[in-house]
């Protein structure tokens, strides 16, 4: 009784779960794989192999000869929704070895991965600017702005955190100009504790942050046929080529940038808006 693997247990769960990733991903897994990863005993991990066979069954099938199990063709997940980087991260890593374990990608001999160049900021800064939404007060900064060239200090009152898939930004009340703006956190080179707002400085309702809209895109008509065709199996669009996203409409720009949807005028790529 004392190796029953029991499903509202958190840590069998989570070896179950590494079970199943292995065998999707992987498709086989052995009994040594549990101990060595887990640190359980040989009879707990035959255990957790016996349940996860009795609730995905027909997942998978012992093989006498290899002494472990392997997924079938048919198998399904039940116990998580798998997503190509978790298998990328855990079986594509230090030569192909593997773990059952997955966190993010990172570059190995069968992965590469592109990522932005990682932006320096002041882990002060960063706390309290979190500080500061968390609480609704507002701070002073010094912010560093590409377009006017300045730099000065300005007093915000933070209510959000957005990320346009590079960089995070926060979103925030502008007293000067009496305006909500998205500011880069990493053009933030200083910060003052948080304060309380003054009742007569409460900033209006962020309406662009708290309206969500559904955006139309469209498959570019001058594409041939057969572009087109690819670009609705990848992008999952309806068969008219036409993509429908959700998002907060402060959010609409970045979602425009991302899918390099044209604007002012320049050549369109994939998507217009429809």
């Amino acid at each position: 009784m004392g190796n029953e693997t029991r499903l509202e247990n958190w840590a069998a769960q989570e070896r179950l779960r590494a079970v199943e990733r292995a065998l999707w991903w992987r498709g086989w897994i052995g009994r040594p794989d549990l101990v060595e990863v887990f640190g359980i005993s040989a009879a707990q991990a035959s255990s957790d192999l016996q349940k996860y066979l009795e609730i995905n069954p027909g997942a998978m099938v012992y093989q006498m000869s290899r002494k472990r199990y392997e997924a079938t063709e048919a198998m399904g997940c039940v116990l998580h929704a798998p997503r190509l980087e978790e298998g990328m991260a855990a079986f594509l890593q230090q030569g192909g070895l593997g773990m059952l374990t997955a966190g993010a990608p990172s570059d190995g001999p069968l992965v590469s991965v592109v990522r932005p160049p990682k932006r320096k900021v002041l882990p002060e800064v960063e706390r309290r600017l979190f500080i500061a939404v968390v609480q609704r007060k507002k701070l002073r900064v010094k912010y560093h702005s590409v377009k006017s060239g300045r730099d000065d200090w300005r007093w915000l009152a933070p209510c959000a955190f957005g990320h346009d898939g590079l960089r995070w930004h926060v979103r925030a009340w502008y007293q000067k100009r009496g305006i909500h703006g998205d500011f880069v956190i990493g053009r933030v080179s200083d910060a003052g504790w948080p304060e309380e707002i003054g009742t007569e400085e409460t900033p209006p309702r962020d309406e662009e942050w708290e309206t969500f809209e559904e955006l139309r895109f469209r498959i570019n008509d001058s594409l041939s046929r057969e572009s087109q065709a690819a670009l609705r199996l990848d992008y999952g669009t309806a068969p008219d080529g036409i993509l429908n996203i959700t998002c907060r409409r402060a959010m609409a720009q970045y979602e425009e940038a991302m899918l390099r949807v044209p604007t002012n005028g320049e050549f369109p790529t994939h998507f217009t808006r429809a």
